[in-house]
């Protein structure tokens, strides 16, 4: 048997975007959680309450984590307390609550969590309509049950009664049905309500709590603090010296919540671990589009992944992830290693090496012939000046439209686009031969099945997500985790025992990349220092409440999602290299907020686990194979932080020996 939490969280949840309805404001989703404790306390028979009072009946546990907190508190208390003092009082835990009903729907196999942190229905529940057996028997889901109540015939059981009495009080029915829909049930609603009067007391008090909630909300902060800055460019030079450097200052003078503006462009910065846990949760406050509108309408498209918002953006997550994730290279370890191996080959010795680069030909080539079955070694350069030009002028905008119409980009599009036809002519069904299905495939397959999900114009971009993907995240991170290995030579011999029982035996299994320990915090502390991304730029859907701020719709805001990287309070002396801030002693990153490298909430990356799994294959065979120098030897890595965060050119290596018995 379910609880009446767990049901009403169900009864709440938006299947599309895999959170609560956005129409829900928090203080009413705590309420809720309050008066459906109350209610299932009460049809237990531990509690009885009417208008003015609310008394224990029966103290003893129900061996219950969702119940037993609360009739514990409500045992001891010695004044007598009406329900409206329990409602409130008991909303003080709702977030808890929450999570709790959560964790259990999760672990019986009714929710499943993706890797944003959005919770769905289980693919089985979400076609059944119905849970997995519990207690020798199934049951319908609480949302097909309620509606067979209140237009059918169907006689109520007692809990279904609280549901609906509890579902009444918090509007959460108004956010479920349209208004003709709800006109309709109306008199059904009423009807029910009145059969329980333990659920009318209760009722009452949620309603009573939900108008104190809004009436006694906090006043706001007339307006939102300021960043000095010059007249006309305004905070940006600053950003482009050091944006992060920046944002933790401002955070450090005026608090989490401050204006900036950029040259023309101003914004709300949101900055902090609170902002983080903030953005994590607050899909329904946010969204992508309007910031990538530009990028994907250069490219001919609608939208991507990334400008995708909601349950769409949900679907094509799903759709994507095994390109995205380790499961792409999970049976084709030989061929990646291969190709990292015919790649180092290449190198010569003694003559100087774009850190970069070199890393950029290696992770691209593998993401090419692994999702695409095509080598973009030809096309390479053509694809970085694009990516940089797009990024540039359309997202990051500190280059002016006109770099668009440069010659040297103009020729990297058409390049670019007579790649993507000869990678979308190769997989027509007559020209596939007998070659495995890999991610292309996948994707016109898709469009074929819902080409108004996916559309046509929408293929060329799509096609080039695993090359951006490559160039971004992938080999960025290559390049900063091989400057540190060159660096700091005491890691490296670390890094180098560890590694080289992976490739002793030709080639290591997946298995073999959870047990490295050294190396997953030699990448962690990397990308703490050395972020990609140090914020995250959204535009705000919904109106919120921010730290005592109001943020109102329409705003563009950035959130500071590595300032607290560089926070002594986190990271005790944040400037130094230091692996074992990840041991399990301190674990400086566990605390919620502080550690986001690949991002917040529905949009973090992606490809997270693919990179992990790639550093460990390419670094630990560059570091066992050969033997690498800085070049010059007391070389200071310096970065560049636009488009996309990554070593600067001046970042260079040369290879003085070539021997796998290092």
């Amino acid at each position: 048997m379910l609880r009446l939490p767990e049901e009403i969280l169900l009864l709440m949840l938006d299947e599309e975007r895999g959170e609560i309805m956005s129409r829900l404001a928090p203080g009413t989703v705590r309420i809720a959680f309050a008066g459906a404790i109350l209610m299932d306390l009460a049809l237990e028979g531990r509690i009885d309450s009417d208008l003015e009072k609310l008394v224990p009946i029966d103290a003893s546990p129900l061996d219950d984590a969702l119940l037993d907190p609360a009739l514990e508190v409500i045992s001891q208390e010695q004044e007598a307390r009406d329900t409206g003092f329990w409602v409130r009082r008991l909303a003080e835990q709702g977030d808890e609550i929450r999570r709790e009903a959560v964790d259990r729907l999760a672990a019986r196999g009714i929710l499943a969590s993706d890797d944003s942190g959005s919770v769905l229905l289980s693919r089985p529940v979400s076609l059944a309509r119905r849970y997995p057996v519990v207690d020798g028997a199934t049951t319908e889901h609480v949302r097909l049950r309620i509606m067979r109540v209140l237009f059918g015939d169907d006689i109520p059981d007692p809990r279904d009664i609280a549901i609906i009495c509890l579902a009444d009080a918090c509007g959460l029915f108004a956010s479920m049905l349209d208004p003709s829909e709800l006109a309709e049930a109306r008199e059904r609603i009423d009807i029910v309500s009145r059969l329980d009067l333990i659920g009318q007391s209760v009722s009452a008090a949620v309603r009573e709590a939900g108008r104190a909630e809004r009436h006694f909300a906090p006043r706001r902060r007339k307006e939102i603090p300021r960043a000095k800055g010059l007249p006309l460019a305004g905070n940006g030079l600053d950003a482009i010296r050091d944006l992060r450097g920046f944002l933790a200052a401002q955070h450090r003078n005026l608090g989490p919540v401050f204006q900036v503006r950029f040259f023309n462009r101003r914004y709300i910065a949101m900055v902090g671990p609170e902002a983080n846990l903030f953005a994590a949760q607050g899909s329904k406050h946010f969204r992508n589009f309007e910031h990538w509108l530009d990028f994907n309408s250069y490219m001919g498209s609608h939208r991507t992944i990334i400008s995708m918002d909601g349950g769409d953006h949900l679907r094509m997550r799903r759709e994507q992830a095994k390109v995205y994730s380790h499961k792409l290279i999970e049976n084709r370890l030989d061929e990646v290693v291969g190709i990292a191996r015919r790649e180092i080959a290449k190198w010569p010795l003694n003559r100087p090496l774009s850190g970069q680069y070199a890393c950029q030909r290696i992770i691209v080539e593998q993401l090419g012939l692994l999702a695409t079955s095509t080598s973009p070694r030809e096309r390479l350069d053509d694809i970085i000046v694009l990516f940089e030009a797009m990024l540039g002028t359309f997202i990051f905008r500190n280059r002016p439209r006109l770099a668009m119409s440069f010659p040297r980009v103009r020729r990297a599009r058409r390049r670019v686009d007579e790649f993507i036809r000869s990678i979308l002519d190769s997989h027509l069904p007559e020209n596939r031969g007998g070659r495995p299905q890999d991610y292309v495939d996948e994707i016109l397959e898709l469009h074929r099945g819902d080409p108004q999900f996916l559309a046509e114009t929408d293929l060329p971009i799509t096609v080039l997500g695993p090359f951006f993907v490559g160039l971004d995240t992938a080999a960025s991170t290559n390049a900063f985790m091989l400057y540190i290995l060159l660096k700091h030579p005491e890691l490296l011999s670390q890094f180098r025992a560890e590694t080289r029982p992976l490739f002793e035996g030709g080639s290591p299994a997946m298995k073999d990349f959870r047990r490295l320990d050294v190396t997953r915090r030699i990448a962690m502390e990397t990308l703490r220092k050395y972020p990609l991304g140090p914020v995250i730029m959204r535009v705000v859907a919904n109106s919120f409440e921010f730290e005592g701020y109001a943020v109102p719709a329409g705003s563009e805001v950035l959130i500071g999602i590595t300032v607290p990287h560089l926070m002594q309070e986190y990271f005790p002396d944040p400037e130094r290299f230091d692996i074992d801030r990840f041991s399990p002693e301190r674990a400086e990153h566990r605390r919620p907020g502080v550690y986001a490298p690949f991002g917040v909430g529905a949009h973090q990356c992606l490809g997270r686990s693919m990179t992990e799994v790639l550093l460990a294959i390419n670094l630990g065979i560059i570091a066992n194979e050969t033997e690498l120098v800085l070049d010059p030897p007391d070389y200071e890595l310096k970065t560049v932080a636009f488009p996309v965060a990554h070593p600067g050119k001046s970042f260079k290596f040369r290879m003085v020996r070539r021997n796998a018995d290092i």
